[in-house]
């Protein structure tokens, strides 16, 4: 019996009490974040959001098997928030149908959810191909069972069985109905964000309206919770961290998929991950500011070779620059020579502008500096 043919669906079940001192923690910390975020310069929060949307992009689609290029992700995204042309939208449509996702989504935290914008959602994320007969902007129809399976063509296992399509149109009548009466800024006893992100992902997911990008419309509606819950679009990281630990992701939700409507232990992992999120995103607003304070400090230094190589380096995230800075990558991405490079990186070394890395063997490995220390609260 899975959760949908349950006499009791969709009354969930769960004991907020279990998650209070969690959600409680959560909103400290969005509002740190927020006040954070308000203190950097224009430019620079400019930057944290162009990268964790970025970021987000790009872990919401590989969840699904989609591997992205991030530059391209990247253009599409800063056209669409009017950061460049639009004639510097990606030529891939994935990537800029994923980025107008993640701006749609925050363009639209004041919007009840309704069908039509459900399904422009559902249109961005599965691009137009002539030779698929998937239907894009509309709930599914037909006779076909929606099946969520793994394994070859034989020896399939079937992970759930979503509602026929003839009762998709009520079953989500009945899911938007709830959602939006639950928006916290009209309901006088609002559930606590996560929570209700956490309801509402399972509930479409367990719906599985669409004949494609279920789960990527899924977590743009959490999000679209979260920031109806703090007022604002927060800058977080759920797809990145739901991505991290996807195994206990798929676990919890086929597990409640085909349990009860008792669902502790998926809302308790559900709103750890969010609390999670937020340290990705504060990551990566320290690491924007610490980029900043580096090119304040030595931009006046540095060649135009220099700023070509760290750039790249710094393209590389808080994660860092794999295998750090070589002297042949220093070559690959400024096309210098060899003497030229040698010389350009003892330069960076003497300035501080870079560091020497232990263990690089015959060859000699750099890392950028820490600048400075936390954001100062």
């Amino acid at each position: 019996m899975w959760i949908w043919q349950r006499p009791d669906w969709p009354t969930f079940s769960f004991d907020a009490s279990r998650l209070a001192s969690t959600v409680a923690e959560y909103r400290c910390r969005a509002e740190a974040l927020a006040g954070t975020v308000s203190r950097l310069a224009v430019d620079d929060r400019r930057e944290a959001l162009v990268d964790l949307l970025v970021s987000e992009a790009i872990k919401t689609s590989a969840i699904e098997g989609e591997q992205l290029d991030r530059a391209s992700v990247r253009s599409s995204i800063k056209a669409y928030i009017g950061l460049t042309p639009k004639d510097t939208l990606s030529r891939d449509p994935r990537a800029d149908g994923i980025a107008a996702l993640m701006v749609s989504v925050r363009d639209n935290v004041a919007r009840p959810l309704d069908a039509a914008l459900l399904g422009i959602w559902q249109t961005m994320v599965i691009p137009e191909r002539p030779s698929h007969a998937l239907e894009r902007g509309v709930f599914r129809r037909g006779d076909a069972p929606m099946l969520i399976v793994s394994g070859y063509i034989g020896k399939q296992r079937v992970h759930y069985e979503a509602p026929p399509s003839s009762q998709v149109p009520q079953e989500m009548a009945r899911f938007l109905a709830w959602y939006n009466a639950t928006d916290p800024t009209i309901n006088k006893n609002p559930l606590p964000g996560p929570l209700r992100a956490g309801i509402a992902h399972l509930w479409f997911e367990s719906i599985h309206p669409f004949d494609d990008g279920n789960g990527r419309v899924g977590r743009a509606i959490a999000d679209h919770a979260i920031a109806q819950d703090l007022g604002y679009p927060p800058l977080s990281s759920l797809a990145t961290c739901i991505e991290a630990d996807k195994k206990t992701y798929d676990a919890l939700l086929e597990r409640s998929q085909r349990a009860g409507l008792q669902i502790d232990d998926w809302l308790t992992w559900f709103v750890a991950t969010v609390l999670k999120a937020q340290d990705i995103a504060r990551t990566q607003i320290d690491f924007v500011v610490e980029k900043a304070r580096y090119f304040d400090r030595f931009r006046d230094r540095l060649n135009g070779r220099h700023q070509k190589a760290i750039a790249r380096m710094f393209a590389a995230g808080p994660a860092g620059f794999e295998g750090g800075m070589t002297a042949g990558k220093y070559i690959g991405i400024t096309g210098c020579s060899k003497a030229t490079a040698t010389r350009d990186l003892a330069t960076l070394l003497q300035l501080g502008a870079l560091i020497s890395l232990p263990g690089g063997g015959r060859s000699a490995r750099y890392g950028l500096p820490r600048v400075s220390g936390q954001i100062p609260e």
